[in-house]
């Protein structure tokens, strides 16, 4: 059943991406489906309570940082992004990338000069979720009021 919702969201992605490359950008109501997409591949391979994948998704990474598995579920997501590099650390070239094609154009800008701005997150962890989590954070902390996450 997991490795179907893996295809499934594939699928979507790839969807996305060939809507993208059409018309340039994705909606923002397209954006936030896929945020769900994410979240419903990633919620079942961890024991996470719903409430604190909602903190988690507008930027509370302070209450949820001791929780058991938040961490490698954020690098979860952003396998499913595309954004992981093979040994399991989060790719600032890869993300950069990723912005035109998975991002509305009113986030694009923010993210882009977030993602410059966190490219030394990761350097100070050793565990490659802890890697993901504190690069993810290092985002929402540049400029909180436009973060979104799974």
């Amino acid at each position: 059943m997991l490795h179907l919702i893996w295809i499934i969201l594939r699928w979507f992605l790839f969807c996305l991406v060939t809507n993208v490359s059409l018309t340039k950008a994705v909606t923002m109501e397209q954006f936030e489906q896929s945020l769900d997409m994410m979240r419903n591949g990633c919620t079942p391979k961890f024991k996470i309570p719903v409430e604190k994948l909602d903190l988690l998704r507008v930027g509370n990474y302070e209450e949820v940082e001791n929780v058991a598995d938040i961490k490698c579920y954020t690098k979860c997501v952003a396998q499913l992004a595309g954004t992981v590099t093979r040994k399991g650390d989060f790719s600032i070239q890869k993300a950069l990338a990723q912005v035109p094609i998975i991002l509305p154009k009113e986030l694009q800008d923010d993210a882009t000069a977030a993602l410059s701005n966190c490219k030394d997150a990761q350097k100070d962890y050793k565990d490659s979720c802890d890697r993901v989590f504190y690069t993810t954070k290092c985002v929402r902390d540049f400029k909180p009021e436009v973060f979104k996450f799974p």
